[in-house]
C-alpha cells in the first residue's frame, strides 16, 4: 500500500474526527477507495472505536432514484443511525464523474429534501468529508492518474498544525480589518465591507483537503469592476 495512504487515513482519523475508544464511526466511501477505507479500518480497530461501512456507490443511487415516484420520504431507518453516530467519515472518488447525468433534477431536489433531517444531524457531528485520487477524478480533472494522485496527497497529508500557525496570521489581519480591496491587472478593481464579520480558518477538520482562509461581505457593501 502506498505509504501516502496510510498517512491520510491518520490525518482523518487523528486530526480531522479525532477518533477515541468507544466511538460509534459510519465511514461511507466507494468501492474505488477501498485502499484508504481499508487504512481507516485498521486504525479505527486500533482506537478501539465502533465502525459501520456503507458503499456509496452512485450506480446503486441512480437505479433508485430511476425507478423512484419522487415523493420521498426521510428514511427514518438512516436519521436513527446517525443519532447514534459520533463520528462520519465521507470519502468521494469517481469511477464515472457522470453516473447520475441522466436523473431528472426535479427527482434529486425531491430527494435532498427528504434526506435534509438526515443531513441536518450528519452535521451536528464530528465529521470529515475527503477526496481519493481515483482515475474517474483525474479524468474529470484532466491529469494523469499518477500527477492526481501526487496533487491529492500534497494537499491532504500537510502539517496541519503548521498549517493551521501560518493561515492564522491572515486569520488575524482579517479579523482587524474592516475593508477589503482586490485588484487584478489594469482594470478589475473591487471592494468590500467585513465589518463585523469574523474570519474562518479551516485547517481540515472538517473538509480534507482544507487550507482556506474565508469571511463573507457586508451585504450591498461589495463595489467595483471585474474584468
Amino acid at each position: 500500500m502506498d505509504p501516502r495512504i496510510r498517512e491520510h487515513a491518520q490525518t482523518i482519523v487523528d486530526h480531522s474526527t479525532s477518533v477515541e475508544a468507544g466511538d460509534n464511526v459510519v465511514v461511507s466511501a466507494p468501492s474505488v477507495a477501498e485502499d484508504l477505507v481499508t487504512a481507516i479500518h485498521e486504525l479505527l480497530g486500533d482506537r478501539g472505536a465502533n465502525v459501520v461501512a456503507m458503499d456509496a456507490n452512485p450506480r446503486f443511487t441512480r437505479a433508485f432514484l430511476r425507478a423512484g415516484d419522487d415523493d420521498y420520504e426521510t428514511p427514518e431507518h438512516v436519521l436513527a443511525l446517525y443519532e447514534e453516530t459520533d463520528v462520519i467519515i465521507r470519502v468521494r472518488g469517481e469511477t464515472n464523474a457522470t453516473e447520475q447525468s441522466d436523473v431528472p433534477p426535479e427527482t434529486n431536489a425531491a430527494y435532498k429534501r427528504a434526506y435534509k433531517p438526515v443531513q441536518g444531524e450528519m452535521l451536528s457531528k464530528r465529521w470529515c468529508l475527503t477526496q481519493y485520487p481515483a482515475k474517474g477524478s483525474a479524468q474529470l480533472a484532466g491529469m494523469s492518474t499518477e500527477a492526481y494522485e501526487n496533487f491529492v496527497y500534497d494537499a491532504v497529508t500537510l502539517d496541519w498544525d503548521a498549517q493551521g500557525e501560518l493561515q492564522q496570521q491572515l486569520v488575524d489581519i482579517l479579523n482587524d480589518g474592516d475593508e477589503v480591496r482586490i485588484t487584478s491587472g489594469d482594470e478589475t478593481d473591487v471592494t468590500m465591507s467585513i465589518a463585523g464579520n469574523t474570519a474562518i480558518n479551516d485547517t481540515a477538520e472538517h473538509n480534507l483537503p482544507g487550507g482556506e482562509v474565508f469571511t463573507a461581505p457586508v451585504k450591498d457593501s461589495v463595489n467595483g469592476e471585474v474584468y
